[in-house]
């Protein structure tokens, strides 16, 4: 099939040609500056895309589901109702990636990548029960209101402050 993936701002075309699909194509491509593409909706479902360039994509609403992200640059892309579940994102390069307050996936990498001793017991254990169960913002409220606030300020000094944010709102 024809496949055309465009920049997102620019309009410009990044990637043209006949693919199996757009997971292939960008399989095919990891290597093309992908920075800004517009990604919104793709079923990228298991895709392997380790080290491309997503910097700034619209991955708005974007199957992603068992994707290898390692190494990949998020720097700044948009994650809204992107489906990351199951998603590795070692060593991606998540810093300015935006909509990601619902995404369990981020979440367990940000954690993640904290120092061990930061959190306390209490609060692991709500980091348990949170990526183990996949809780919402109400069960998350309801449970843990003593303890959020001090793992999303951590998260939040690490750049990860949509939690922090959102959580100051619900309140």
């Amino acid at each position: 099939m024809k496949i055309e993936i465009k920049h997102r701002f620019t309009g410009n075309i990044v990637i043209s040609g006949e693919y199996e699909s757009i997971m292939r194509c960008l399989e095919q491509n990891r290597d093309a500056d992908l920075a800004g593409a517009d990604l919104w909706d793709a079923d990228l479902a298991g895709a392997d895309l380790r080290g491309a360039d997503l910097a700034g994509a619209d991955l708005r609403g974007a199957d992603l589901a068992g994707a290898d992200l390692r190494d990949v640059d998020l720097r700044g892309a948009d994650l809204a109702g992107a489906n990351l579940r199951d998603v590795d994102l070692r060593g991606a390069d998540l810093a300015g990636a935006k909509n990601y307050q619902d995404s369990h996936d981020v979440f367990i990498e940000s954690v993640r990548r904290q120092k061990v001793d930061v959190f306390t017991e209490a609060e692991w254990g709500a980091i348990a029960q949170i990526t183990i169960h996949r809780l919402c913002w109400d069960s998350i409220k309801k449970r843990f209101s003593s303890v959020v606030p001090h793992i999303f300020k951590i998260l939040a000094d690490a750049g990860f402050n949509e939690w922090l944010k959102y959580w100051e709102e619900i309140k």
